[in-house]
């Protein structure tokens, strides 16, 4: 099935399928239409549209979306269409917008493409925390504190995770998710003020793929804290670019995000299908 995807698509599939996250039978191919699911890691369930090309007819594009969630059975879906700044994707990519709203997709969130670069000052630690690599700690510590940190969340997808499947399923698939990511074993960390856990920032091989504080510590500048180590840690392995994401609405973690030495690259628009 593989090879009905032209390049680089059928290597990046290959890879994929290499590291338990793609199958065979999560790849669709109808005319010049195709579209592979992915999943975050070996063993979890596909959560993502990731190589979908609809061809030149949208028509044909939303049937094979709606295809494809039927035979697989999902009840939910996500697809992400990432643009450069000042680009829709109503304009810019309006025959795969047209194929996923015709197939019942809603966009329902646009998010900042960070990145900091080699080059940049690298963000100073305000020496107030001390941190705990996750995975030395009990992982009932560390999905307590997730489930924390969701409350009050301004982050999208957390928001409907938590409202939909319940805090302790989403604090689960989280956990799951950061410590399957490739990364050395104590680049995720847990930081502390004296004995008390205030947040957690989890980078891996290209990017923060987390960072979140309690409620109760926030307001007092504790994301700039976990933020500058985590951007620390992987500018200190050689990373010549650190990627980042977070909603539009998101001001608080965005200003970190720029206050850090990021700057704005993109502009991802998320689309949702969910099974009626």
């Amino acid at each position: 099935m593989f090879d009905e995807f032209p390049e680089p698509a059928r290597s990046q599939l290959a890879a994929a399928f290499d590291e338990g996250r793609t199958r065979p039978e999560w790849c669709f191919v109808e005319g010049q239409a195709r579209l592979a699911f992915w999943a975050p890691f070996a063993g979890a369930d596909p959560v993502i549209v990731w190589q979908f090309d609809p061809g030149p007819d949208p028509a044909a594009g939303a049937a094979l979306l709606r295809r494809s969630l039927r035979e697989t059975g999902l009840d939910k879906m996500m697809h992400d269409i990432s643009l450069k700044p000042g680009l829709t994707p109503l304009v810019d990519r309006a025959v795969e917008h047209e194929a996923l709203t015709a197939a019942g997709f809603v966009m329902e969130v646009e998010r900042l493409m960070l990145e900091w670069a080699a080059g940049t000052d690298v963000p100073q630690e305000p020496g107030r925390l001390t941190y705990r690599p996750a995975r030395q700690m009990d992982p009932a510590e560390v999905l307590d504190l997730l489930m924390r940190i969701s409350v009050g969340s301004l982050d999208h997808d957390t928001r409907v995770e938590v409202a939909t499947a319940g805090a302790e399923r989403e604090a689960r698939w989280m956990y799951d998710d950061l410590v399957n990511r490739r990364a050395k074993p104590d680049w995720f960390v847990v930081g502390h003020l004296g004995e008390s856990p205030v947040g957690l920032v989890a980078p891996d091989d290209h990017s923060i793929a987390y960072i979140g504080v309690v409620p109760e510590q926030r307001g007092r500048g504790y994301v700039h804290d976990l933020l500058a180590h985590g951007t620390r840690t992987l500018a200190e392995a050689g990373l010549q670019r650190i990627a980042a994401g977070t909603d539009v609405g998101n001001t608080p973690t965005a200003n970190a995000f720029l206050r850090a030495g990021y700057s704005e690259v993109g502009r991802l628009f998320r689309y949702y299908w969910r099974a009626s």
